[in-house]
């Protein structure tokens, strides 16, 4: 993929200052967008996680590479590096091919946090997305797709259960979130500045963008009340 990149460049190049530019061998694609150097740069920004849920992973071997805007709609972003996300595969799977009116929130150029607005009840039950700005189109079709992902389909029993492990996942780290907290503010209301300093890191870590489902826990509400903001990264 780098290399295709550099040729490409290298090409263009060439073909600005040549008087007749058909002569110049045009770049060879790469026959796979799924290689090497592209998972392992996936695992180096992404963290391993899926760009749509971020549901931890492991490995992006373990995922899809996944177009954020679809080969049927630009063909020519198929090897397009800053076209390429990895995604958990059954969000990939249930993704619409089709591209919708207004696109959609780029995670790498857009201020995601700030166009986007999570929720999560009570014991991390019913995760929801919405728009901070009802007039923002791709904010809002951003939050429609992570709602699909991670509710399944209004009115849709088959739908909402193909979508149970993702639910069950993310109220196992609500749950790892909450007692971090309670530690949190057991040892600040003590004198042991040693349990302190542990309860500090260990929340840091699970509330960091390396951790699973980042914005769905920094939006729990004892978050939002609790954690002194330079836990945060």
């Amino acid at each position: 993929m780098q290399q295709y990149v550099a040729d490409c460049a290298t090409y263009a190049a060439a073909c600005a200052v040549a008087s007749d530019p058909s002569i110049i061998p045009v770049p060879t694609k790469p026959g796979s967008y799924r290689s090497s150097d592209v998972l392992q740069a996936f695992d180096t920004h992404f963290f391993s996680k899926c760009y749509l849920t971020e549901q931890w992973h492991g490995s992006s071997y373990e995922m899809d590479v996944d177009h954020l805007v679809p080969v049927n709609q630009n063909a020519a972003l198929k090897f397009d590096w800053n076209n390429l996300f990895p995604a958990a595969h059954k969000a990939n799977m249930m993704r619409p091919r089709q591209w919708p009116v207004g696109g959609l929130l780029d995670p790498c150029r857009d201020d995601v946090e700030a166009r986007l607005l999570a929720t999560i009840g009570a014991n991390g039950q019913a995760p929801q997305f919405e728009a901070a700005n009802a007039a923002d189109q791709a904010a809002c079709n951003t939050a429609d797709l992570l709602n699909l992902l991670h509710n399944g389909k209004p009115n849709d029993e088959n739908s909402r259960l193909n979508t149970k492990h993702l639910r069950v996942t993310i109220a196992a780290q609500y749950e790892r979130v909450m007692q971090a907290i309670i530690r949190f503010l057991a040892a600040q209301n003590g004198n042991n500045i040693q349990r302190l300093a542990i309860a500090r890191r260990d929340l840091q870590a699970l509330l960091s963008r390396q951790a699973p489902f980042t914005q769905l826990m920094r939006a729990m509400y004892p978050v939002v009340e609790f954690v002194p903001s330079e836990l945060l990264d």
